[in-house]
C-alpha cells in the first residue's frame, strides 16, 4: 500500500514531518548505543542521551498525541481499536525507556535501543497512515488538534 501526503493539509504535512524528525533523532541515538556496544566501548553516556531523548521528546509527544489525535479518533467506532493499539505502544515505549537505567548491561542496552527504534518507526507509520486519515476523514479540526498538542509556554515573570 502506497501512502502519499501530496494534497494533504498543511497540518498533516507538519505532523508527518515532525514524526520523521523524531524518528530520525531516535534512530541516531539508538544507533550510537549499538555502535558503542559493537565496538566494545562503554555505552553509559550514549544510553543516558537516548533515555533523555525518550523522556524529553518522544514520551511527551506520545502524551500530547493521546490528548488530541487519539481522543478525536476514539470518538469514532472504527477508530477505537487503533487508538487502543497506539496507546499500548506508548506504554511499551515508556517501559523500554525505563529499562535504559544507569548501569544497564551493554548487551541489554543495545537490544532495548534497537527495540525502541523499531517500535517507534512502526508506531509513527500507523499514526501517519491510519490515524491521521481516520481523524481527518471524520471531519476533525486538525489545525485545532495540532495547536492543542503544543500549548503555548507560560511566560516567566521578569
Amino acid at each position: 500500500m502506497d501512502i502519499t501526503y501530496e494534497g494533504g493539509t498543511e497540518q498533516i504535512r507538519q505532523i508527518v514531518h515532525h514524526h520523521a524528525v523524531l524518528r530520525r533523532g531516535l534512530e541516531r541515538r539508538a544507533g550510537t548505543v549499538c555502535d558503542a556496544v559493537a565496538s566494545g566501548v562503554p555505552c553509559q553516556r550514549q544510553v543516558a542521551i537516548l533515555r533523555g531523548y525518550l523522556e524529553e521528546e518522544i514520551l511527551p509527544h506520545a502524551d500530547a498525541e493521546e490528548r488530541t489525535l487519539c481522543r478525536a479518533a476514539a470518538a469514532q467506532a472504527r477508530g477505537s481499536e487503533l487508538v487502543h493499539a497506539l496507546i499500548h505502544e506508548h506504554r511499551e515505549l515508556a517501559y523500554l525507556a525505563g529499562r535504559l537505567r544507569p548501569g544497564v548491561d551493554s548487551g541489554e542496552a543495545a537490544a532495548v535501543a534497537e527495540w525502541t527504534a523499531t517500535l517507534f518507526a512502526g508506531h509513527v507509520a500507523k499514526v501517519n497512515d491510519l490515524l491521521l486519515p481516520a481523524v481527518t476523514g471524520a471531519g476533525a479540526d486538525l489545525a485545532a488538534l495540532l495547536a492543542d498538542m503544543h500549548p503555548p509556554q507560560a511566560s516567566t515573570p521578569a
